[in-house]
């Protein structure tokens, strides 16, 4: 039933009361009084009895943008077993139909009424007017889509697979909450070591938590602590737990996803977690718990590659690295998730062949640190690309034998790396080049010479360099290099200056009339490079505004976040470049999952034609989000004069 406002005995009344509804209500807030009038004239009202399929999955595309009035939706997805999974659900003032009238392409999901709903509709041609004449009406709307088309994106994969049967309890959209089967055992800090192990052995679990007066864990007692401490060192059993406890104790809140207790394991090379509700302890997750529900998890990948003892014996093991990333994805992480996940698993891999290596060669004759640079320091890898690596040790002059070693180490690396499929750097930015290859001292004189001199090929360099992050080793090396960046960067004006002007380079290709800038000719004909036009202006502008913020983070999502406190600039800037790096980096990542699957090379080049109408506008949106930070940046650290020295 349809109830029409532009042509009745009462239009001004009803007028009214659509104003009055949708004026509260963003993105219609934004809109001028006069704006929502003429919008009014334009909407029907359309009533749905309960269980009235509105949109379905792969039908025709909406004409209209719904806006619940009164009831309610859902909003389902079906997988290839027939597994129907809700999404979500929509209420009062809540909107649905956006994607197909912002993509012009076939819904993505069944809408179905919940309830007799009674819902506004807008024609799709007053939204398209409306996004293009009221610029807070299309941000919002833009930002709304981004968000729900990358959403989407993850879903429709995870179907792909058929994963939504019965059986499965996936990994990665589980709340740790509902994982936990049974509390977590607690003590107090005066318990004995006595008592706690009698604890232990009475209720079989396999570990126990530390508590303070204000009931949040300190410490965590393992099996592993009672025979590496109390055994070894022949400590007495009346000492107080505190005595041999570990901490800190890594904790996820119980709303958070699996995914995160997952990460702390990987990264943190442990075996328990402890879930806890406003901060109060609630239960324990341990490794055997996530490794139970999916046998192919990070977890067991990461114990695999432990469990070789030979350099051939990673090579063959490293295949399931490979896999790793399109089930991730199958099971619906986040990109910037997917990326930190797969870079713990190539630290771990990375640490391996470093000890194989000193296996080999014996021990270390000084301290070192083995460090990574560009995409795999800012943990943001996707499929195995290149080694970007180099390596400090501890000051020892007129010693031949400390140089050799180190010479050795790295080339055994490199070898070992390249064999388990992670070719050697096209610029030679490894260790085993001996300038990546030094003492700390030198490290030092390289930072100071970079900034203080400002030169632009020793500014390139510092491009990849400052996103270095430390992997093994005495990371005090590593953190006595850092200490003297921060330094050298307080009072160093012109090199910032000419930092932002390498970084600001590659200006987005969007043509005079908002059209996209491709290839004329070659290979990649007609199509654009999302990863040089796209993901690497936002981590250059990025790194660059962090470094001069003295933020310390490497992830370029970690440094949008942190931004916003560290610089007086529109945080709404911040917020879209990281729905912008969100985007572009799920979408290099979509590009490349169809380049494996059709046997093609890896690229980073997409052809604009061959994206839906949404992701065209999805993708002008980001290059305008990377438009917008480069002229701040422009303006802030006067790159105008570079410009013209550079000619």
């Amino acid at each position: 039933m349809m109830a029409g406002f532009s042509h009745t005995s009462s239009q001004s009344v009803v007028t009214g009361m659509v104003i009055a509804f949708l004026q509260n209500i963003p993105p219609f807030q934004f809109l001028a009084p006069t704006e929502l009038a003429r919008l009014a004239s334009h909407m029907t009202l359309e009533f749905f009895p309960k269980d009235a399929v509105i949109l379905s999955a792969g039908g025709p595309k909406s004409e209209v943008l719904y806006v619940v009035h009164k009831g309610g939706v859902k909003l389902a997805l079906s997988s290839q077993v027939g597994k129907r999974m809700t999404l979500d659900m929509r209420s009062e003032g809540e909107m649905f139909g956006l994607l197909s009238v912002m993509g012009r392409e076939p819904a993505r999901l069944d809408v179905t009424a919940i309830e007799d709903t009674l819902c506004y509709s807008i024609p799709a041609e007053e939204v398209q007017r409306l996004m293009s004449t009221q610029p807070e009406f299309a941000s919002y709307l833009i930002r709304i889509s981004l968000s729900r088309y990358m959403d989407r994106s993850l879903q429709a994969l995870r179907t792909q697979a058929g994963l939504m049967g019965d059986s499965e309890r996936l990994l990665y959209s589980l709340a740790a909450g509902d994982v936990v089967s049974s509390p977590p055992l607690l003590c107090q800090r005066e318990t004995t070591i006595r008592e706690a192990a009698q604890m232990l052995a009475s209720t079989n679990a396999t570990c126990v938590f530390v508590v303070g007066g204000d009931g949040a864990a300190e410490g965590i007692l393992t099996d592993r602590d009672f025979a590496a401490k109390v055994v070894s060192e022949a400590l007495s059993l009346e000492l107080p737990v505190t005595r041999i406890m570990s901490r800190p104790v890594i904790t996820v809140e119980g709303n958070e996803r699996v995914f995160h207790a997952l990460l702390a394991m990987v990264s943190r090379n442990i075996h328990h977690v402890l879930v806890t509700h406003q901060g109060v302890p609630a239960g324990v997750l341990t490794a055997h718990d996530l490794m139970v529900l999916q046998g192919k998890s990070p977890l067991n990948v990461v114990r695999h590659l432990e469990e070789q003892g030979s350099v051939t014996d990673l090579a063959a093991a490293q295949s399931r690295v490979a896999g790793l990333l399109p089930l991730l994805l199958r099971e619906g992480a986040k990109a910037s998730h997917i990326t930190r996940v797969v870079a713990e698993v190539n630290d771990r891999l990375t640490v391996k062949v470093l000890r194989l290596a000193e296996k080999k060669l014996g021990p270390p004759p000084v301290p070192y640190c083995w460090v990574v640079l560009g995409s795999e320091g800012r943990r943001e890898q996707t499929f195995k690309t290149d080694q970007d690596n180099a390596l400090i040790y501890a000051d020892a002059e007129g010693r031949d034998d400390v140089a050799e070693y180190f010479t050795q180490l790295a080339a055994f690396t490199q070898d070992a790396l390249a064999a388990c499929g992670y070719p050697a750097c096209p610029g030679n930015y490894m260790a085993s080049n001996p300038r990546w290859r030094q003492p700390l001292r030198v490290w030092l004189n390289y930072f100071r010479s970079w900034i203080s001199e400002a030169e632009r090929h020793q500014t390139e360099d510092a491009l990849i360099l400052f996103d270095m992050r430390p992997v093994s080793g005495d990371f005090s090396l590593f953190e006595s290099l850092m200490v003297e960046k921060r330094r050298c960067l307080a009072d160093a004006a012109q090199f910032k200056s000419m930092l932002a002007f390498v970084s600001t380079q590659n200006k987005p290709p969007l043509g005079f009339f908002r059209n996209f800038v491709v290839e004329r000719s070659g290979e990649h004909k007609n199509q654009l490079d999302l990863k040089l036009f796209g993901t690497g202006p936002i981590v250059d502008a990025i790194r660059l505004l962090a470094l001069d913020a003295d933020v310390e983070h490497t992830n370029t999502s970690d440094r949008l976040a942190a931004l916003p406190a560290r610089r007086d600039q529109d945080p709404v800037l911040f917020q879209d470049l990281q729905e912008a790096f969100e985007f572009l980096t799920l979408l290099r990542i979509e590009c490349q999952l169809r380049q494996v699957r059709e046997g093609r090379p890896l690229s980073n080049y997409v052809a604009p034609e061959a994206l839906t109408h949404l992701q065209r506008s999805l993708l002008k949106e980001a290059f305008r989000a990377v438009a917008r930070v480069q002229s701040v940046i422009d303006e802030n650290f006067r790159t105008a004069l570079w410009a013209q020295l550079s000619r």
